[in-house]
């Protein structure tokens, strides 16, 4: 039985990492900051899609977003590299976690304190987590060095440990 079926269990936050994600790109009543730089027509959950969101995240981190409009744009954004993980991976599963249930798991994750990078959290269910909201807050800060294409690329090609 996986730890995330015990009584300990977390509560996932799939769904609602699911819907930030399509929220990223198709919801015009309360549109994403920047979705006009945005085409949305290449954002199909695949990896290659993140060199989209490469060109967009370099547009946006010369925006200075702030305030509300960087916490709703850094929780879209980072969903949506979370689910193309999520969805492209090969014998691994990963699920969200809020910032509560993995430092619950792991005292390193808890030594990362709560932000905007770590409310939401990909784990795959042993000792394995990631940060693509993280990833998003970086490439805001430092540019293309933090490729969420690449990270997306690492996390997918590491190996499956059974």
């Amino acid at each position: 039985m996986a730890f995330w079926n015990s009584k300990k269990s977390p509560k996932l936050q799939d769904q609602s990492f699911e819907e930030l994600a399509q929220m990223f790109f198709a919801l015009p009543d309360d549109p994403t900051p920047g979705s006009e730089f945005l085409d949305a027509s290449q954002l199909n959950f695949s990896v290659e899609s993140l060199a989209s969101v490469d060109k967009h995240l370099e547009v946006m981190r010369k925006k200075n977003l702030e305030g509300q409009s960087l916490i709703k744009f850094v929780l879209r954004c980072g969903a949506y590299v979370g689910e193309v993980i999520r969805r492209n991976i090969k014998g691994k599963e990963y699920h969200w976690l809020d910032y509560d249930d993995a430092a619950k798991l792991d005292k390193n994750v808890a030594g990362f304190g709560k932000s905007i990078g770590t409310v939401g959290i990909l784990w795959d269910g042993k000792t394995g987590f990631t940060f693509p909201l993280n990833k998003v807050v970086k490439f805001l800060q430092n540019g293309s060095e933090d490729s969420v294409r690449a990270f997306a690329r690492v996390i997918i090609s590491q190996p499956s440990v059974v």
